[in-house]
């Protein structure tokens, strides 16, 4: 199995579950391999469409960004982590999430992600770690993942050290039962009936698209060369 883990900083609470959860999947399947990324500090989106228009390959951030990318297509499951800032998610993570519009459902989709499973980790002090985990979720969503968990703890505490103990047993509860689940569908989920029929809906909406000379024809390209779309 391989994993690519992408996280929102160095440290940290939801950092160590994100080792913890990774820590429970190579135990549970041995010969495991992940890659980990941490994107404290990413540049922001520059917001100029290259990567629509021109190709990922010409982004200004494409050294930064094309060696995670790389890692998510080859990974059996992916992990995003990021910490509850002021009820969202951590701007690091956003500003390399927002990296990835062009691989979106209605631009360019990686076929592989369609056996992909994605896993959602976030903790607060107090509310809002459901509501990091659903966005992060949607993302998985975005780019046609077949399936995604969620992890999301309200700790109480400003770090590790200061959750109590049985809190961190609560945790560890629940991050080994996400990574049984990984284990068991990894490299056989299959998307379900709600996501197929959302690719259709995308497929006859890109049908339209094709016909439109100012949509962008790299995706236009890109859905025929899979089948998805013909001439």
């Amino acid at each position: 199995m391989k994993i690519t883990a992408i996280h929102s900083k160095h440290g940290g609470s939801t950092r160590a579950i994100a080792t913890m959860l990774l820590n429970e999947i190579k135990k549970q399947e041995p010969g495991t391999e992940a890659d980990e990324f941490t994107v404290a500090g990413f540049p922001s989106c520059a917001g100029c469409f290259t990567c629509f228009a021109k190709g990922e390959e010409h982004c200004p951030h494409y050294e930064q960004v094309h060696p995670v990318i790389s890692s998510i297509e080859r990974a059996d499951v992916v992990i995003l982590d990021s910490p509850t800032y002021c009820m969202g998610i951590s701007g690091s993570m956003q500003s390399f999430l927002e990296h990835l519009g062009y691989r979106w459902l209605l631009h360019r989709p990686h076929p592989a992600m369609t056996s992909k499973i994605g896993v959602a980790i976030s903790t607060t002090g107090g509310v809002g770690a459901k509501g990091v985990t659903k966005s992060l979720g949607k993302n998985f969503w975005g780019w046609g993942a077949a399936k995604s968990y969620r992890l999301a703890f309200s700790v109480m505490a400003t770090n590790w050290n200061d959750i109590t103990e049985e809190k961190k047993l609560e945790i560890l509860r629940r991050t080994e039962i996400i990574a049984r689940k990984t284990v068991k569908k990894a490299g056989k989920a299959k998307r379900g009936l709600s996501k197929r029929v959302t690719f259709f809906m995308m497929k006859r909406m890109m049908k339209k698209l094709d016909t439109l000379p100012d949509w962008f024809a790299l995706d236009k390209t890109w859905w025929r060369r899979y089948g998805w779309i013909k001439e």
